[in-house]
């Protein structure tokens, strides 16, 4: 019996679903499920790999990358599987998209691999536009982006300094700043907002 693996959860904005990649049925796909565990359903059917799901700021639609056109790219979808579409189009290797929480800028951010460089930079995409902006660059990789709750800033894993660290910048790629320093730090994951 194959081993089944479930991967990146990621509540939806109204916290009443959860979207992960999952290989139960044999490739990893795409998967939304209720809060409560209830209507589990399955919006991807491919035979490549679909993963990394990441809500839009409305809750209609999910990002993911999938491998399906030969390396992996960044995808949109409705969450029932609909309107599937390539986004990037750009680097030949472009992995974990987030979806900017912000109403005011329609943006992704995405791990790629940029051709004249051969390693891993943090890029946004403009969904309103298609224009690909690199926001890191430099010695390293950089990887793991995730936004902060109002979408103006941006934390990311990097080991520009030799060993993995946790970085924040704003959404352009400006005042790039290193938060951790001991140890191996990977995938950071900005917390949501709290009214006091």
């Amino acid at each position: 019996m194959s081993e089944r693996t479930s991967i990146g959860p990621e509540w939806s904005p109204d916290a009443a679903r959860i979207a992960f990649s999952s290989t139960r049925d044999g490739n990893a796909e795409i998967y939304v499920i209720e809060a409560d565990g209830s209507n589990l359903r399955r919006p991807t059917h491919h035979p490549s790999d679909d993963v990394s799901p990441s809500w839009s700021p409305n809750g209609l639609e999910i990002a993911f990358a999938s491998d399906r056109t030969g390396s992996p790219q960044i995808y949109i979808m409705d969450t029932d599987g609909l309107n599937q579409r390539r986004l990037t189009f750009e680097g030949s290797y472009n992995e974990q998209p987030a979806w900017s929480p912000s109403r005011d800028f329609s943006e992704i951010a995405f791990t790629s691999r940029i051709e004249d460089r051969g390693r891993f930079d943090i890029a946004v995409i403009n969904l309103t536009t298609n224009q690909v902006s690199q926001l890191t660059t430099g010695r390293g990789d950089n990887e793991s982006p995730s936004w902060s709750p109002n979408g103006m800033h941006i934390v990311f894993s990097s080991n520009r300094t030799g060993s993995q660290q946790i970085f924040c910048m704003n959404r352009d790629g400006t005042e790039q700043r290193q938060l951790t320093t001991d140890g191996n730090n990977t995938t950071p994951a900005w917390g949501p907002f709290r009214s006091r």
